[in-house]
């Protein structure tokens, strides 16, 4: 779904758009070197547009419903359909980050999945493995795609705007 998208859902219903944010959301608001390529090979283009800072691609941070993710533990983003976040980036690894909330502060981290081109959070790198917590309206880079991390009530504030 691109953020014009939600903006028109919320401006037809308000409160029910309000009501069902209740998980953050990643922004995709770049791609890096190759991805336009990658979206056409894959027919990723026809479905929608490549993401732009001004419209990005909205990503809920939640398991999805499909199968065939083995790992319980998070919500994991990668470029192939078994995650839960897909990414089509030719930068990103099959399985390349995953997200996970603290059951009692409610915190979200990000692990890197020992991916090939890397993960950073605000441009500082991640050790793989090694857990590091988001803060809302971080930037998540993976490869070379941008992603902005936003918890429900920021995104409601920029719904508004």
């Amino acid at each position: 779904m691109r953020l014009s998208e939600l903006a028109e859902r919320w401006k037809k219903d308000r409160r029910s758009t309000e009501l069902s944010l209740v998980v953050p959301v990643l922004l995709l608001e770049s791609l890096g070197e190759g991805a336009r390529e990658s979206w056409e090979q894959t027919g990723a283009i026809v479905v929608g547009r490549l993401p732009e800072r001004s419209d990005p691609q909205v990503f809920f941070v939640e398991k999805a419903t499909r199968s065939g993710n083995a790992f319980p533990m998070g919500v994991t983003i990668g470029r192939v359909e078994s995650n839960d976040i897909v990414v089509d980036d030719p930068g990103l690894s099959r399985f390349h980050a995953w997200l996970q909330q603290d059951a009692k502060s409610g915190a979200w981290w990000l692990c890197d999945a020992d991916s090939k081109n890397g993960t950073q959070v605000d441009g500082e790198s991640l050790t793989p493995g090694a857990k590091v917590a988001l803060r809302d309206g971080c930037v998540v880079t993976l490869g070379q795609a941008s992603l902005r991390f936003l918890l429900p009530t920021t995104l409601i504030e920029l719904l508004k705007q």
